[in-house]
């Protein structure tokens, strides 16, 4: 019960719910303290006439709004709500929240409620108000959407569960359904009017690896009344993802489910459940995902999910997706069509190659279970298919071990038949799909027949001649260095078995650059030297003296368009970075004495130009390394004057 001195705001109020100072309440002070005036005696008479509170309310003026006072600021306030508390056990329908919420508002009331619980003088009460508010809406069943929009909790998401009022309002829905059980009441239903299953999920998540334990509880109680509101609703796990796709095209939500460990998370945790409590209707992963995304997006969705936290289960679903084909008796054709690699513009190419290799993965898992079929199966793709989407199935076919052996055979026949046509070796490279081996084709064993297939066509066409480098280079990556050939190159030559091939074909590309007349200083930038981090030694990186190599070719093939190492690096680098690549390297043995030798020619460049010290400070003195070779550069003009 709440008890209060009629006192001014200046009396700290410590209690919640009785000031026990000599063990008598607030009002029994108040009435005897004050027996000889007119206020005590009326109290005492309206208690005893039952004078409706209501009515004291406003023969006190507490009603009446004045300038710069609220109503827990009235002197009168505290002992009216202990005489309307002493007159409900008598007139239970007029107790102290219904009367002020009538006078009022529910919405206004909690707002000055929540700003009373600011002030020190005014807290306890407004503590104890704060309770009965939330007791009389529990009695009145109000609607927990309507007090979350009170609380303010409907506009930001992502920080609702970080606000105490939050807590609060959860309470509240819990005492609700322990007066309610019969009926209850779900948090979700009121999130879901302001946010959507997305976002909840989101949240949900987010909560669970909070630092904040209370913030922790509470995203873990929110997803409990989430499954529970769900379960005992029946939404399916079909349903559910329906409600996480919130509108958005198959596309987009492949993409926010794919990038988004929440929402996979939520939903298998949720299919769990459901099973459990539906076991007559137990579905799969498959079966609902199937139903949302068809085959061919659960395809693309399993090759795009790229978190780590989900590998396990990606691979998990990859198979029972090709358990499920298989266990409906699904062939390779039917499967082949249903993946649309049937269409016409897959003809002298696969567009899709996930769709590809999901179907591929498909093959080998039916030749398994029916070996006997495997000879007719790849005679049939040979009859079908063109030569290009052929290999490239082979080329796939050769990665599993039930079926490696017959797509080397069928593609040994093949490269067979293409030199007794007496094919090009350019078009062999297309046909046989070497594009798609990527960064580690030099290390490719059908790279290496396509090699010896170059050399016998050369041998058998000495008018003829083909080049095995320029398909390499146009074809594969472009023409140009800088898409994917240097890869190639550092990758084969990091390799033992790889290094002599991949010195082979960067040879050939110096080559092909000094027929072209390519400046260094180009050919620096396509070895991307420009581009390395400043804190590495770039004077000891295998490209740069592959560069210098390059430099001094050049020179010696066009000598009326010589240049020097301390021109290309400065027009590449300036000399800002060059003098911090001076400091990465002096340091290193085997490049000390270069940076020595390019310290005297930047030294002498900037003699040449008449740089003077203040000059140089200026632009390049706030870096670290360059006071070493400025001083050097002072000294070196000291003298050259003196002189």
């Amino acid at each position: 019960m709440a008890t209060r001195l009629l006192t001014s705001n200046n009396t700290p109020d410590d209690g919640h719910t009785e000031d026990r100072t000599r063990g008598v309440s607030a009002f029994e002070r108040l009435t005897g303290a004050f027996k000889s005036k007119t206020m005590p005696e009326k109290f005492e008479k309206w208690l005893n006439d039952k004078k409706a509170a209501d009515t004291v309310f406003k023969s006190l003026q507490l009603h009446v709004n004045k300038a710069g006072q609220t109503l827990f600021d009235k002197p009168h306030f505290a002992a009216w709500v202990e005489y309307a508390d002493k007159l409900s056990a008598k007139m239970p329908e007029m107790t102290v929240i219904s009367i002020l919420t009538k006078q009022y508002g529910d919405e206004t009331l909690f707002n000055m409620i929540k700003t009373a619980k600011m002030n020190p003088s005014t807290k306890g009460l407004a503590i104890e108000l704060e309770t009965k508010q939330m007791e009389h809406w529990v009695a009145v069943k109000k609607d927990p959407a309507e007090l979350f929009r009170f609380f303010k909790l409907d506009r930001d998401v992502k920080k609702v569960f970080e606000k105490p009022e939050f807590r609060i309002w959860a309470k509240y829905v819990d005492d609700l359904n322990t007066k309610n059980s019969e009926q209850p009441t779900w948090m979700y239903l009121t999130l879901s009017k302001y946010f959507s299953d997305v976002d909840q999920v989101k949240v949900m998540n987010a909560g669970e690896y909070s630092y904040s334990e209370k913030t922790k509880a509470m995203a873990i109680k929110l997803e409990d009344d989430w499954f529970q509101a769900g379960i005992l609703n029946h939404k399916t796990p079909y349903q559910l993802l329906q409600n996480l796709r919130h509108g958005k095209t198959q596309y987009l939500y492949l993409g926010n489910v794919v990038s988004e460990d929440a929402l996979v998370k939520i939903w298998v945790k949720y299919l769990q459940v459901f099973d459990r409590r539906y076991p007559e209707e137990k579905t799969t992963i498959m079966k609902a995902l199937t139903e949302v995304f068809g085959d061919i997006g659960l395809v693309k969705m399993f090759d795009v999910v790229k978190s780590e936290s989900w590998s396990n289960l990606v691979t998990k679903m990859k198979s029972a997706q090709l358990k499920m084909w298989l266990e409906s008796g699904k062939t390779t054709d039917d499967v082949f069509k249903l993946l649309k690699l049937d269409d016409e513009a897959n003809a002298n190419i696969f567009r899709d190659k996930v769709l590809l290799k999901a179907w591929v993965s498909y093959l080998n898992d039916f030749v398994k279970k029916n070996p006997d079929q495997k000879d007719m199966l790849f005679s049939a793709l040979q009859s079908r298919l063109r030569d290009r989407p052929l290999n490239e199935i082979l080329n796939m076919a050769k990665k599993y071990p039930s079926i490696e052996k017959i797509a080397i055979k069928t593609q040994t026949d093949k490269i067979s038949i293409y030199f007794t046509n007496n094919e090009s070796p350019s078009h062999v490279f297309t046909i046989l799909g070497l594009k798609d081996e990527g960064d580690g084709i030099l290390g490719s064993p059908l790279f290496n027949l396509w090699m010896d297939y170059v050399k016998r066509f050369n041998n058998q066409n000495p008018d003829r001649q083909e080049s095995w480098f320029f398909p390499l280079r146009v074809e594969l990556i472009g023409g140009k260095l800088e898409y994917g050939g240097l890869r190639m190159i550092e990758k084969a030559i990091q390799n033992p078995t790889t290094v002599e091939i991949g010195k082979k074909v960067e040879r050939e590309w110096l080559n092909f650059w000094l027929d072209r007349g390519t400046p260094p200083s180009l050919v620096f930038k396509d070895l991307h030297l420009n581009t390395a981090d400043e804190k590495m030694n770039v004077l000891a990186d295998r490209k740069f003296k592959t560069w210098t190599t390059y430099l001094d070719d050049f020179n010696e093939r066009y000598p009326d368009k010589q240049t020097t190492m301390i021109d290309d690096l400065r027009d590449v680098l300036k000399d800002r970075k060059l003098l911090r690549v001076f400091e990465a390297a002096k340091n290193d043995r085997n490049t000390k004495n270069l940076v020595t030798q390019l310290q005297d020619d930047l030294i002498a460049k900037w003699m040449s130009e008449k740089r003077t010290p203040t000059d140089l400070m200026d632009r390049l003195g706030y870096i670290d390394s360059s006071g070493e070779t400025i001083e050097r550069y002072i000294k070196k003009l000291v003298s050259t004057n003196a002189s």
